[in-house]
């Protein structure tokens, strides 16, 4: 079975529905005498390899085939995440747990290294077609993180914002933090440097988190 790419707090991506058989992509796979090459892949070619895909027809880079498809709480969109003109696939569950965030590149499928938090978070794509996962639940905090997936498959945090209640001043006041570019660990390297005052804080939850809305999902229904 496929394998789950996790970092380092916990959890987390899903993609759009053709209706057509089988034979019908098969014949259309059936046609290239050379896959087509990183390069020159067009997002029609990138998609058919998505549908086999999640019909289990088609191996990832791996070698692992889907393993969820039928469930009725998964759903799909085929989208341009990065702009490169090929679609990512995009798989979610529950109508908003994005868990796989997958590139067509080198002729494989290839899945994108993306930041879960887990069942104390959401996830979802903002309207600047970034990666979002917030950790809203955790009775100790409240983080947002933001990825951008490259045209290689690579997923970068390319800023966190939270705010910190398990340090305490005296007033009991909680602490507000802005981190660019951050590392893997970065809870753990917060320092006063990373500051910001609790408009600040407000106004990235308001920048950064407004959900693109004309992503398609749909569920399978072969």
């Amino acid at each position: 079975m496929k394998k789950y790419i996790t970092l380092s707090l916990m959890v987390f991506a899903s993609a759009i529905v053709a209706k057509a058989s089988a034979n019908t992509y098969a014949s259309i796979l059936g046609a290239y005498n050379n896959e087509p090459s990183s390069v020159d892949i067009t997002k029609e070619d990138a998609d058919i390899h998505y549908i086999e895909f999640l019909k289990g027809n088609e191996s990832d880079v791996n070698g692992d085939k889907f393993w969820s498809i039928g469930d009725p709480k998964t759903e799909y969109a085929i989208y341009d995440l990065n702009g490169d003109g090929v679609n990512e696939l995009l798989i979610r569950s529950l109508g908003h747990w994005i868990f796989d965030i997958i590139e067509y590149r080198e002729d494989k499928i290839q899945y994108a290294n993306a930041e879960n938090f887990g069942s104390s978070g959401v996830t979802f794509i903002n309207d600047k077609n970034q990666f979002v996962i917030g950790d809203i639940y955790h009775s100790g905090r409240k983080i947002y993180s933001i990825s951008e997936i490259n045209d290689q498959g690579e997923s970068h945090i390319v800023l966190t914002f939270m705010k910190h209640f398990e340090k305490y001043d005296e007033s009991k006041m909680p602490e507000f933090y802005k981190v660019l570019n951050p590392s893997n660990d970065y809870l753990e390297n917060i320092n006063e440097a990373c500051s910001i005052t609790e408009a600040e804080y407000n106004a990235l939850v308001d920048e950064y988190t407004k959900e693109n809305t004309s992503i398609k999902w749909i569920r399978p229904g072969w």
